[in-house]
């Protein structure tokens, strides 16, 4: 999945589908939704901390990274080695 547009739709697909859960649980904090596994890889208060936690925690994968809640503030993360 190469098209930016096509990985914004999966991400935000998955967010959707966790959306009330993922609000009662998470609101206002950051996340990192590993658009290749489906889930949340990493949640916290800075995106620093956050986007370094996941390649981290999953080095290859493609993340998703928002605010839970009304301001999503979206970013996407991109890791240079992924083919």
């Amino acid at each position: 999945m190469s098209n930016p547009d096509k990985f914004d739709v999966k991400a935000k697909r998955i967010y959707e589908a966790h959306k009330e859960e993922w609000e009662k649980l998470y609101n206002g904090k950051i996340i990192a939704i590993d658009v290749d596994v489906n889930d949340i890889v990493s949640i916290g208060d800075h995106l620093k901390d956050v986007s370094l936690q996941a390649r981290k925690k999953r080095p290859g994968h493609r993340f998703f990274v928002r605010r839970v809640g009304k301001n999503p503030s979206v970013a996407r993360l991109r890791n240079r080695n992924y083919a």
